[in-house]
């Protein structure tokens, strides 16, 4: 197979939080999931299934200068702050934009730690939830 273009890569990924582009980001992901459950009858093969509640969640490593940006304009503490939104564009050129959107998070974890010998200290990793379907490049999950 010939290689016609450059895939994305992480210079082609933008992400929006609530103070500002993030720069000082190292790495998201983010999920989403709605479980079913067979139904039985007579028989050892489901004959119909039903639906578990929606989910989504997700993580972020930032570094110390964006975590405190962040926090302060959640008004100091990423606790107590409103849900906020968080956008995920992939951008090339000569690429379409795809665009994620995840609405109405909330982080639930603060993870940090520094070591000697580190060439880079201050890295927090953030777990969170996400309280409405994502929209997977513009079409809402569900």
């Amino acid at each position: 197979m010939a290689v016609n273009g450059r895939a994305y890569d992480w210079e082609s990924v933008s992400i929006r939080l609530p103070h500002d582009i993030a720069v000082s980001i190292e790495e998201i992901s983010y999920n989403d999931e709605r479980p079913i459950e067979p139904v039985y009858g007579k028989g050892s093969i489901p004959i119909k299934y039903g639906r578990k509640n929606y989910t989504a969640s997700g993580s972020m490593t930032i570094y110390r200068e964006e975590f405190e940006e962040l926090k302060s304009s959640m008004g100091g503490s990423v606790y107590k702050g409103d849900p906020f939104k968080i956008v995920v564009s992939y951008a090339d050129d000569g690429s379409r934009t795809v665009t994620d959107t995840l609405p109405d998070v909330k982080i639930t974890k603060i993870d940090t730690s520094a070591k000697q010998g580190e060439n880079i200290v201050g890295k927090i990793k953030l777990d969170f939830k996400i309280l409405s379907p994502i929209k997977w490049n513009k079409t809402e999950a569900l």
